[in-house]
């Protein structure tokens, strides 16, 4: 019996030494898992905050690309103000150039005829009284 009772308290002990074991490394286990939730909580919140920092990112540069838009049309505009502005110029020009430029041109031409003309006779009668006297 003493051989039995032998066998008995050595697998007692050793069913003890292996709970105890086992405890402890449920223990670790446990102590790695709650820092491995930890890690990954933070992980997420880093990940949420990038996220959010993302979006608005996104949104500041959707509100630039809307002024680039609105730049883009304002440029276009004025484009083509310029352009119809150039055609009224071009108008002006041509008016200008066929009907006012041709008309001052005689005018003038007409002017300078009328002094010569009107100087011609103002001398004559000049020279005509000088030769009576």
């Amino acid at each position: 019996m003493s051989g039995q009772i032998l066998l008995f308290a050595a697998l007692s002990v050793a069913a003890i030494v292996l709970a105890v074991v086992l405890a402890m490394t449920l223990w670790r286990v446990r102590k790695s898992i709650d820092l491995l939730e930890r890690r990954v909580d933070e992980s997420l919140r880093q990940f949420e905050m990038t996220a959010e920092d993302l979006r608005k990112t996104n949104a500041l540069v959707r509100d630039i690309l809307v002024h680039v838009e609105r730049s883009a049309e304002n440029v276009s505009h004025v484009t083509e103000g310029v352009r119809g502005f150039r055609r009224t110029l071009d108008v002006a020009t041509s008016i200008l150039k066929y009907s006012v430029v041709p008309v001052l041109g005689n005018v003038a031409g007409g002017l300078a005829g009328a002094k010569a003309a009107l100087s011609h006779v103002v001398n004559r009668v000049v020279r005509k009284e000088g030769e009576h006297v």
